[in-house]
Formats: structure tokens, C-alpha cells, sequence
């Protein structure tokens, strides 16, 4: 159930001079908003996140001696900043940091959370931590008010299966809200056929329908095996799919909320795994 960690940049002095810049870390891809900072800029951020003196860098990490008191993981060794997303999250102006920390948290929190920071005349201030969320792959979405919210991609592994999933996140100086709006599942690791993959190849924000608002745009693959599919006791685990299939998902935005196409609905629920 480990998360598959998406990431990209970060600049020290303002958040105005932040941009994002494409590369990899640890084997892992880095796109959309969230970003990878420099070198300097992850160390101011991690001195608020890990505590003074509770810095370490090492083989291309920068995080934390020890996690992190306000953690799962509280003292034991591990805290790893993998990304960051800029914008105005709890109110329009505001220059905020939502800062993604893996390994100080178990299995049933997604092996991390994010932290929120804010900057001010006297420096970064840490707001909370949200246990849980990773915001290793987001897009930020701004509304009419001048806030951000973020669309994220998350994922996890378990027992055979692989799932992905999209939510709407809004950030609040004291709770997130989360809104769930597609979430696959491939099962072909599983050795229980019939199998069948279903995930998430990309998703973007567009105006669709020129109303001046960004709309939600997922690419979605798709591929099953045959209803008349035959195999032999011993062929138990060797998935015979069909040729993938590309869908494309709209989720219109409202300027508060994104909301299914009627025919985005309809695969939904062709998929099987609205929760």
C-alpha cells in the first residue's frame, strides 16, 4: 500500500520566484505543481518541519534526523521531504507551502502526510500537518475568491491490486476537505483472474466549455480480459488482456467544485469502483 510518489520545485527568497523545473529523485517521476526545491530552499523548509538541528543530507535526501514530533513515527530515524506545491491555500494573498513528508507515517496513512507553511515578514511558520496526505503529484486550481485548491493523484499496492485515485482537496488553517472524484484498480499481481487493468495515465486542467474556468481533464486506460477467456489450472497468474483502451474523463468546474459530464458519470460507473 506504499504510494507510488509523483514530484517538481521550489525558490528560497519569495514564493513569487518559485518555478517548476522537471527532474527525478529516488527513481521517482516529478510533474504537475508539485515540485522539488533546491537544495537551500529544502533546508529552510525542512529547519521548520524537522525542528533545529534535526536536518540531514544524504544520497540526494533532505529531511530529518528523526521524525518529526507531530508524526506517527515521532523519534524514530526517516522523514523525507519529496515535494512541495506554492499558492494561496487558506486565504487569497496568502503565501503558502504545502509540503509533502514521507516515511513518518505507517502503512494505513500512506507511509507519510503534508505539511502546511506559511511566510510572513518574520519567516516560514508551520500552520498543521495532515496526517495521511500525500501531495506528491497535485495540480493547483485557483478560484474566483484567490484561493488555491488542488486536485491530487494518489496511489497504493496491496495483496496483488493497484489503485489510483483523483480527489479535490481544499485547505483550511484548521481542517481539509477532501472530495473523491475517480479512483481505478488494476488486479493483475493478484492470481485471480478474470483480471482486468484500469488506471489513471494523466489528467490535466483545460477549459472545456470556454466559461473561463479550468476544468478537470483525465486520460484513462483501460483493458480486461474476454468474458470467454479459457485458461489451464496452471496459467492461474498469466493475465490475458485485451487491447487497452484510452477514455477521456471531464470533470466540470464550477468555480467551487468539480462536478462529472453525464457521460464522464456513465464510465464511472463502467469502471466498478465508485466508492
Amino acid at each position: 500500500m506504499k504510494p507510488i510518489l509523483n514530484t517538481t520545485v521550489l525558490t528560497a527568497i519569495t514564493l513569487l520566484s518559485w518555478q517548476i523545473i522537471t527532474t527525478k529523485t529516488l527513481a521517482q517521476e516529478v510533474r504537475k505543481d508539485s515540485t522539488i526545491p533546491s537544495e537551500k530552499d529544502a533546508i529552510a523548509l525542512m529547519q521548520n518541519i524537522c525542528g533545529a538541528g534535526n536536518i540531514v543530507k544524504e544520497q540526494g535526501r533532505i529531511g530529518c534526523k528523526k521524525c518529526p514530533s507531530f508524526t506517527r513515527y515521532s523519534g524514530d530515524s526517516g522523514g523525507s521531504l519529496t515535494s512541495v506545491v506554492y499558492g494561496s491555500f487558506t486565504k487569497a494573498g496568502s503565501r503558502e507551502a504545502l509540503v509533502d513528508l514521507g516515511d513518518c507515517e505507517p502503512r494505513v496513512s500512506n507511509w507519510g502526510g503534508s505539511v502546511l507553511l506559511r511566510r510572513t515578514n518574520q519567516g516560514l511558520s508551520r500552520i498543521r500537518y495532515e496526517q495521511g496526505l500525500r501531495s506528491h503529484s497535485c495540480l493547483k486550481v485557483p478560484n474566483k475568491t484567490g484561493r488555491d485548491s488542488l486536485v491530487c493523484e494518489g496511489s497504493y499496492t496491496g495483496q496483488g491490486y493497484f489503485i489510483t485515485w483523483l480527489e479535490h482537496i481544499e485547505l483550511g488553517t484548521t481542517k481539509t476537505k477532501n472530495i473523491n472524484l475517480l479512483k481505478v484498480e488494476s488486479n493483475t499481481a493478484t492470481c485471480r483472474p478474470p483480471f482486468y487493468a484500469v488506471g489513471i495515465q494523466d489528467f490535466m486542467l483545460q477549459d472545456t466549455n470556454q466559461d473561463r474556468l479550468a476544468d478537470l481533464v483525465v486520460k484513462v486506460t483501460e483493458a480486461r480480459e474476454p468474458k470467454d477467456t479459457t485458461r489451464s489450472s496452471d496459467d492461474q497468474c498469466e493475465p490475458k488482456l485485451s487491447e487497452s483502451k484510452l477514455h477521456q474523463l471531464t470533470f466540470l468546474n464550477n468555480g467551487q467544485s468539480f462536478q462529472a459530464t453525464p457521460n464522464t458519470a456513465h464510465l464511472i460507473k463502467q469502471f466498478g469502483f465508485v466508492e
